[in-house]
């Protein structure tokens, strides 16, 4: 059997919450981090005032809170709590006891690698592919370096096949697995190319599930339950085999 590629989305795939909460942010009263209403509210505005997608905004917003509280915007901040993040029902064990399969997963996501090199699944990972940092000679960041966005995925995939050696952009030993709208265009690709795709969902009353079920991109809907013998572990060890 040819090996396998499994390219993840992170937060609302691997995770319950569809944006990384950042502790460095509840310390200082933005309660659910990134998520809080306080926060997001703020995201809006900036969304508004410059027309900027959200994750543009989520993190220039994030920069300029940390910077007014006179917060250091090291690598370490910004991976506070990632050791203690909270996952979907069985996902640890789900990459434990896959480790004999000829596979290799990857992260893909909008959110913050400095956080995501930190949690405690990272291990299983070939490479993790997302938002990066300009920092200074202090170590600060002073700025966005690379945002992950829906369309940048596609080039990671892309940047992924070639890697491991695959032409024409072939995705028949890919399955990408994700949860939102901003998976729809890497999904898109992989399922154009041959590949696997698995929309993954909490409860059935979201609107990115009902918007992915409107266009012709996804292989399997499965709730977000990784536990062996869930409907998920069964279609995955399904198109691995």
């Amino acid at each position: 059997m040819n090996k396998k590629i499994i390219i993840y989305d992170f937060d609302g795939t691997l995770t319950p919450y569809p944006i990384t909460k950042i502790e460095v942010l509840e310390s200082l009263g933005f309660d659910g981090g990134m998520m809080s209403s306080k926060f997001m509210g703020m995201v809006r505005e900036r969304r508004l005032s410059k027309n900027i997608d959200v994750y543009n905004a989520c993190y220039e917003v994030l920069l300029e809170v940390l910077k007014n509280n006179n917060v250091p915007r090291t690598q370490e901040n910004f991976r506070l709590g990632a050791e203690n993040i909270e996952y979907n029902p069985g996902v640890y064990d789900f990459f434990d006891r896959n480790k004999g399969l000829n596979i290799v997963n990857y992260i893909v996501s909008s959110g913050s690698k400095d956080f995501l090199e930190g949690i405690t699944i990272s291990k299983f990972f070939k490479e993790i592919y997302a938002t990066t940092f300009k920092f200074d000679d202090s170590g600060e960041a002073s700025d966005v370096d690379f945002l992950m966005s829906d369309k940048r995925k596609v080039e990671i995939i892309q940047k992924i096949l070639k890697d491991n050696d695959i032409e024409n952009e072939d995705c028949s030993n890919v399955i990408y697995v994700g949860d939102g709208l901003t998976d729809l265009y890497a999904m898109e690709y992989v399922k154009n190319h041959g590949g696997d795709t698995i929309f993954v969902y909490v409860n059935e009353e979201n609107d990115s599930l009902k918007a992915a079920r409107e266009v012709d991109v996804v292989s399997y809907y499965t709730k977000a339950d990784f536990n062996l013998n869930s409907d998920f572990s069964n279609v995955f060890l399904d198109i691995c085999s």
